[in-house]
């Protein structure tokens, strides 16, 4: 599963107060935040702490920062890759900022055949280019320590494709028959290491997405009876799978 961006660990234990200075790596990692000084971020310190740290200054690829606030250890987690067919005009950058403030690891965009292409989207008002940016801002606002990967728009097939290492994997399904992702998520057995959601267009998948879809070991799963728009689809099944799993 892949990882977030821009996650700083250092070797020391932080205290409130503290001055430091980050390494070459971990500047690299910090210059993804398009930092400012004067602002804060989250830091993970060598006893595996989330603490909030102000960047002082910046220059020459050196960048001074002070320990203010200790907010918690990691919690054990896992990596949530959201698998989403392109829905129309702004509803992408909607699902990007909700789920990332919800914890996703990595979106995916892909064409299915019933969504629209990127082309068609971008024909109308040029979008995709600024999908990581909205990532960024909704990852400092929401204060993560690291920022979602927004991944290169694929076929389906690509997208599936990307799942081949990942533990569990879902496909959010309309159906009378088919198991609550509620208690999907509650029978499975646990700690799950990463998981890829994926998520179709409003009309469905067709029934050869849907079964080149289990062929690579995607379980259909159900939001209930109510029929919803995609995004809303792809936020509540991250938000469950986050609230059920953890992390």
């Amino acid at each position: 599963m892949l990882s977030g961006l821009g996650e700083i660990r250092v070797e020391r234990v932080l205290l409130p107060g503290d001055a430091f200075t980050l390494d070459k790596e971990n500047t690299g990692r910090l210059l993804l935040w398009e930092p400012r000084p004067g602002e804060a971020f989250t830091i993970i310190d060598g006893r595996g702490g989330l603490v909030r740290c102000r960047l002082l200054s910046l220059s020459d690829g050196k960048a001074e920062l002070t320990a203010f606030e200790e907010t918690g250890a990691i919690e054990p987690g896992h990596g949530v890759l959201l698998i989403q067919a392109l829905p129309e005009r702004e509803r992408l950058e909607t699902i990007i900022q909700k789920t990332t403030e919800l914890g996703v690891t990595a979106i995916l965009p892909f064409k299915s055949e019933k969504s629209i292409s990127i082309e068609e989207l971008d024909s109308r008002q040029k979008r995709s280019h600024n999908w990581q940016r909205i990532a960024l801002k909704a990852a400092r606002q929401s204060r993560r320590r690291d920022i979602p990967r927004i991944l290169p728009y694929a076929t389906f097939r690509e997208a599936l494709l990307e799942t081949v290492a990942t533990g569990l994997k879902i496909m959010l399904s309309e159906g009378h028959g088919l198991k609550g992702l509620k208690a999907f998520l509650r029978d499975i057995k646990k700690p799950v290491r990463s998981v890829a959601l994926l998520v179709g267009p409003e009309g469905g998948f067709t029934g050869e997405e849907a079964a080149l879809a289990r062929e690579m070991g995607f379980i259909q799963a159900s939001l209930g009876s109510r029929v919803l728009r995609t995004e809303t689809a792809a936020i509540f099944g991250v938000g469950l799978l986050r609230y059920e799993l953890g992390g």
